[in-house]
C-alpha cells in the first residue's frame, strides 16, 4: 500500500518506536544530579545498616541509625530486590550485605507513596515504598548508575559531607559529568 494511504505510517511507526525507545532508556535519572538538590528533594535522610540479605526471594532489610534529616516513620524497611531491570538485581546482590552501612534519602510523594534513594560506596540504587494500611511494602526499581556522578567515594565520606552540609559548615560538592557510569566496587564476604 505505498500509495495508498497508509504510506505515511511508516515514518509515524519508526517515530514511535524511537519515542519508546526513549522512554524506557529514560528510567534512570540520567541529567547531572547535584548532591544539594538530593538534599533538598529528600523529607528524610538518614543512615541505616543492611540487618539480612536473601538472595533467593532476592530481598534485604535495611534498619534506620542515624536521621540527618527529619525524621520519618519507619525504622525497618524490608525490601523486594525483584527489580525492574534484570541484569540489576545480581549486581545489587554483590555490593550489599549483612552490616554494611548505607546512606539514604527519602521523598515523600502522594497517597503514601515514598522514593528512596539508597547509597553505599559508589552504589546508588532506587526503591519505591507503597503505604498499605499501617504497613508500607518496599520494592527495589534499579541502580541508579549514572548518579556517580553525583557522588562516587565512600558512604562514610558522603554521611560527612551530608552532616556538614546540613549543619551549615560547607557547601555540596557539584556533580563530576566525568564520572563513569555504573556500580561501586563489589563487596567482599566476611570471613
Amino acid at each position: 500500500m505505498q500509495n495508498g494511504r497508509f504510506h505515511g505510517l511508516r515514518p509515524l511507526c519508526a517515530c514511535v518506536l524511537f519515542c519508546i525507545a526513549v522512554a524506557s532508556a529514560d528510567a534512570f535519572i540520567q541529567n547531572l544530579f547535584p548532591l544539594q538538590e538530593f538534599i533538598d528533594d529528600s523529607d528524610f535522610i538518614f543512615t541505616a545498616t543492611i540487618e539480612k540479605v536473601d538472595p533467593a526471594k532476592p530481598s534485604t532489610v535495611l534498619v534506620v541509625k542515624d536521621h540527618l534529616k527529619g525524621k520519618g516513620p519507619f525504622t525497618r524497611i524490608p525490601i523486594n530486590l525483584t527489580g525492574d531491570k534484570q541484569k540489576h538485581t545480581p549486581q545489587l546482590l554483590k555490593r550489599i550485605a549483612p552490616d554494611l552501612p548505607l546512606v539514604v534519602g527519602v521523598k515523600k510523594q502522594d497517597n503514601g507513596k515514598f522514593m528512596l534513594l539508597a547509597y553505599s560506596n559508589g552504589t546508588w540504587f532506587q526503591v519505591l515504598g507503597q503505604t498499605e494500611g499501617e504497613q508500607t511494602r518496599w520494592a527495589f526499581t534499579h541502580c541508579e548508575i549514572y548518579l556517580r556522578r553525583t557522588f562516587s567515594g565512600t558512604t562514610d565520606e558522603l554521611k560527612q559531607i551530608l552532616t556538614d552540609v546540613l549543619a551549615g559548615k560547607a557547601k555540596a560538592p557539584v556533580p563530576n559529568p566525568k564520572e563513569p557510569a555504573g556500580f561501586g566496587p563489589v563487596v567482599t564476604p566476611a570471613k
